[in-house]
């Protein structure tokens, strides 16, 4: 066969082709920015079109696409100008599970019974862990070891050991981060992670670390760093995440700090282990944290060898602790705080029963907090007002079959619809005068509900929810004994806001922390 000559009829064909000349006319006419566009818009369409081909080629019962994408961003535009709207108008008319286009990207919606499906869902079907925006070398280790860690060293039993070192914490924190008669805090975001990590790392890695300012500071800006990446990484295909990651916030800074203060602890306290079961004890005396808990954490290799972590995996993974525990925890207070200044009235519904349950200087006790009702069903609807429209982003580790019979391919990006699991709709209760933590009927903020899927379902449940809550409710007291909390502008702020309405943030509002003493 005489390719050559075929090369050449199909090439003078295309020429032929009315098509041919206006591209020529348009390549010949454009600017040089013009023509990049014009590349970046072919290359986001010709991805997108092999995408749908590949999956079309696997003969599965994918899910319906909505229809109405506009090129290259998709439905992006829709969820961004009108999030709550355009995501209840999809579950009404295409159901519990179906396709969205999101930034040149097929992403497959669950709401309703699909989305608890999505949340209940074995790590090996749909993984969290693998859906991530994560450096894998930091994260790669897996979260694994350290829920299972968790729900032994802060389960429910345990949590009222930890009020004195939270305490202590928020003492140290403030003397830290607010030591003048007025404080103002230009960037809310920022003060609140610092400020949890004082009240976080003594209790989670040690009290040797309770005011090492290198490892607090780390501990807190770590998770900050990578949430601010986030908007790049949301506008930015998937496919190109490797180029723009060189100028994106770098770990490797918190790393080094790890690196140095972690491992001389892990060696002396595995030092004490060492002489304890020399000496036939049954115990080292060493007090329960989840750093102490990873330390004793033993893994099977393939071959049935049991390993421990090493100190420098010790080191990484305090950065995955920081990632799993104080930016949640940080940001859930600071919707606490922007609630209770957008709705004066519920800020002194709290203030009120805080001096009646703890008057003056009295100390802080569990009997207590379980007294303190309001404060409870306050949290829960924050929590619950919290969820991102979008979240729980998992990624399909095989082809995945549906319980309603829609089947997606492995690789395939799910997302569920937070909000609506929630509230039974995206736009109910979305006005901030809706907002009503009478709705909570005393139920605890840690126990699961349907109406309640803030944090996960069934074995996914978050296994440090009893220590944040905990957390959270201490340093709400603890501020509002100690502050006046106003905003800069004296004006009231919107306590949640959307990233390209997906994402919930909090308010970036300058604050104004005034001492009442």
């Amino acid at each position: 066969m005489n390719y050559f000559g075929t090369i050449h009829k199909a090439v003078q064909l295309i020429r032929q082709l009315t098509v041919s000349h206006q591209l020529t006319d348009i390549y010949q006419s454009s600017s040089q920015k013009q023509l990049c566009l014009w590349g970046i818009t072919m290359f986001f369409a010709l991805h997108s079109t092999i995408s749908y081909i590949k999956q079309k080629r696997q003969k599965l019962n994918l899910p319906p696409i909505v229809p109405f994408g506009l090129p290259l961003i998709g439905h992006s535009l829709y969820l961004a100008l009108m999030p709550h709207r355009y995501l209840d108008w999809c579950n009404k008319n295409y159901g519990e599970l179906y396709d969205l286009n999101i930034r040149g990207k097929r992403v497959t919606i669950a709401n309703g019974k699909m989305g608890e499906e999505v949340l209940k869902a074995d790590t090996s079907e749909l993984s969290l862990d693998d859906g991530l925006l994560k450096d894998s070398k930091t994260l790669g280790l897996g979260t694994s070891g350290l829920g299972k860690i968790a729900k032994f060293v802060i389960p429910n039993p345990k949590i009222p050991g930890y009020i004195p070192g939270i305490q202590t914490g928020l003492n140290n924190g403030t003397r830290a981060l607010l030591t003048e008669k007025v404080n103002v805090i230009q960037n809310p975001s920022e003060f609140f992670q610092d400020y949890i990590s004082y009240v976080s790392v003594p209790n989670l890695l040690g009290q040797e670390f309770s005011l090492n300012k290198d490892v607090l500071h780390s501990f807190a800006s770590f998770t900050g760093d990578i949430i601010k990446n986030i908007p790049i990484f949301l506008l930015v295909p998937r496919s190109l995440h490797p180029l723009v990651l060189p100028y994106v916030k770098s770990s490797s800074k918190h790393k080094q700090v790890m690196e140095m203060y972690i491992p001389p602890v892990v060696l002396e306290r595995r030092e004490v282990m060492k002489r304890a079961a020399e000496a036939g004890l049954e115990h080292h005396g060493l007090e329960d944290n989840i750093l102490q808990g990873l330390i004793e954490f033993v893994q099977t290799d393939d071959h049935g060898n049991k390993l421990h972590y090493s100190e420098k995996e010790l080191a990484q993974l305090v950065l995955l602790i920081a990632f799993a525990s104080l930016h949640s925890t940080s940001l859930n207070l600071s919707f606490c705080i922007y609630w209770l200044l957008a709705r004066p009235d519920l800020e002194e519904k709290l203030i009120k029963e805080i001096e009646m349950v703890f008057p003056g200087d009295q100390v802080i006790t569990e009997d207590g907090l379980n007294r303190m009702s309001f404060l409870n069903n306050f949290l829960r609807e924050v929590l619950r007002q919290g969820a991102s429209n979008l979240s729980m982003n998992k990624k399909a580790m095989q082809d995945y079959t549906f319980s309603n019979g829609y089947q997606i391919p492995k690789g395939s990006q799910v997302e569920t619809c937070m909000r609506q699991l929630n509230f039974g709709t995206n736009e109910t209760r979305s006005k901030i005068e809706d907002m009503n933590p009478e709705m909570s009927q005393n139920l605890n903020a840690t126990a699961p509900a349907k109406d309640f899927a803030s944090f996960g379902m069934g074995k996914h449940l978050c296994p440090g929810r009893f220590f944040a809550t905990l957390e959270i409710k201490m340093t709400l007291i603890y501020l509002l004994k100690k502050f006046d909390i106003t905003t800069v502008s004296g004006k009231r702020p919107k306590p949640c806001k959307r990233l390209l309405g997906i994402r919930t943030m909090n308010s970036e509002d300058p604050l104004i922390f005034t001492a009442k003493k």
